[in-house]
């Protein structure tokens, strides 16, 4: 059983939980696929038009590590318009989501994030956007919509990391839905998947450890 008395106070941690964690989580899966499918992006497009993409989305990281908004959704969606099968511009799409989420415009991070699932990207990426936007479900207690995102991802085969990051985001909707022990279940196999990221599988062994409480 877990340690909260009240809804609202598992919902509280949950929230606690994303704030400390959110762009910790899924973190890894975006950079392994922008990596690769921008590589072969290089190979498939023109020199120029791939160096145009790598260079925006350079601008981009740049305005996203100071916190410019104006400037990460003016090249992010310029990415978006203009290279729309590109990687870089999927890996911006995401950007902008979280940068929307961050300002609390949740509708906007969500049509960010749907983009991506519903361009021309790695199926990584759409993977990696369509558990953020059950999360921001999660966050929004918007459960039935988190559940119909990740009943998709259960008529799918995930190996490794990627079923890691499914499982994690399982748990956290047991645990809003008051599921403690089928969130506590999803957990352990977060935990016990040894090609997890560590900083997630060590999040959710803390999380695991706090339900069995």
């Amino acid at each position: 059983m877990s340690r909260y008395d009240t809804e609202q106070e598992q919902m509280d941690a949950i929230k606690a939980w994303w704030a400390k964690y959110g762009t910790l989580i899924l973190s890894g899966v975006l950079i392994v696929a922008i990596a690769f499918a921008g590589w072969r992006y290089w190979q498939s497009y023109s020199y120029t038009q791939s160096a145009n993409a790598s260079a925006t989305f350079e601008v981009l990281e740049l305005s996203h590590q100071n916190a410019m908004f104006g400037e990460v959704s003016r090249e992010a969606r310029r990415l978006m318009q203009d290279q729309p099968n590109s990687p870089y511009a999927g890996a911006a799409a995401m950007m902008l989501a979280q940068f929307h989420w961050d300002k609390a415009e949740s509708e906007e991070a969500l049509e960010a994030l749907q983009w991506v699932v519903d361009a021309k990207q790695p199926s990584d990426m759409k993977a990696a956007a369509q558990l953020r936007m059950a999360r921001i479900h999660i966050e929004l207690s918007q459960l039935d919509e988190a559940q119909n995102i990740l009943d998709g991802f259960a008529a799918q085969t995930w190996v490794g990391a990627q079923q890691a990051n499914v499982d994690y985001v399982s748990a956290l909707l047991a645990q809003a839905q008051q599921n403690f022990a089928q969130a506590q279940a999803a957990f352990k196999r977060v935990v016990d998947n040894e090609e997890a990221q560590a900083d997630l599988r060590n999040i959710a062994r803390l999380q695991m450890d706090d339900l069995a409480q």
